[in-house]
């Protein structure tokens, strides 16, 4: 196998149709959700000041969300649950730039699939209240994760490769989405901190209240389950990184310290 070829670019008919009914069942959210903010505007009695902080919420609420899937995956998911989604993960760990030889239908799917249904709930019990400051605003932060969690790991790619775009550049450097120095401390760290991969805001509650250790001895308390037991046996059967191959240049972000001599390496592409 080569490392600079993903492994499971081949999908089957049937993945193909879960993947379309994912990606458009959040699609449909996201018109939803958008139809209400335009309809009920007026009646929600809503100013720019409550529409700008309820953007902001939903933009780290959409942070914290994709951290909660990628966690999700990362830890309990197996491949024979879920089948090639998780593969996908679980290859990303071994290769972390195998992830950006995948097309947006797969890209899109890891996050519209939960967003469909957790977010989708949200907003069908939101709609059903009288319209409001309140559920105007709830609407915007529903709206703004949908659509972040239909493009997560269109973000999440940002923190392995340089966009090309100075807009997209500027936004890296003002950390409004994620940046290669941020996200590689997942891939350095055995990828059990820095799960979030929007725009990494949430990563700072999360990794210093532990979050995730903490969730994690509950479910294992609760249900006797091993976090991350089908990943170990993934690095078990592919120990090679894809890492240090390919065309890829290094940087090596300010206080990050490597536990082998590996520095991050960003696609060129």
């Amino acid at each position: 196998m080569s490392p600079t070829q993903a492994f499971f670019m081949a999908a089957s008919a049937r993945d193909h149709w879960i993947m379309r009914i994912c990606v458009s069942a959040n699609f449909i959210l996201i018109a939803f959700c958008a139809g209400y903010l335009v309809v009920q505007y007026d009646a929600s009695g809503t100013e720019w000041s409550h529409v700008l902080g309820a953007l902001i919420v939903g933009y780290f609420i959409a942070d914290l969300a994709s951290g909660i899937v990628h966690w999700a995956i990362d830890t309990w998911f197996s491949e024979r649950a879920l089948g090639r989604a998780v593969a996908i993960a679980r290859e990303h760990h071994t290769h972390p730039q195998h992830i950006l030889d995948y097309g947006f239908l797969e890209h899109s799917t890891l996050g519209s699939a939960p967003s469909a249904v957790f977010v989708g709930l949200a907003s069908f019990v939101t709609s059903a209240f009288p319209v409001s400051v309140t559920t105007y605003s709830l609407m915007i932060i529903w709206f703004v994760t949908s659509l972040c969690l239909f493009l997560g790991t269109s973000f999440h790619n940002l923190g392995h490769r340089r966009p090309k775009s100075p807009l997209l550049r500027l936004a890296q450097k003002l950390r409004l989405i994620i940046t290669p120095e941020h996200h590689w401390v997942h891939h350095r760290s055995d990828q059990i901190v820095r799960y979030c991969a929007i725009n990494g805001w949430a990563n700072y509650l999360c990794d210093t209240l532990r979050i995730w250790r903490g969730l994690e001895w509950v479910v294992q308390a609760t249900t006797g389950a091993e976090p991350r037991r089908d990943d170990l046996e993934w690095q078990r059967r592919y120990r090679q990184t894809g890492t240090l191959h390919g065309p890829y240049f290094t940087i090596l972000p300010t206080g990050v310290e490597s536990s082998n001599t590996a520095r991050l390496s960003v696609w060129r592409g």
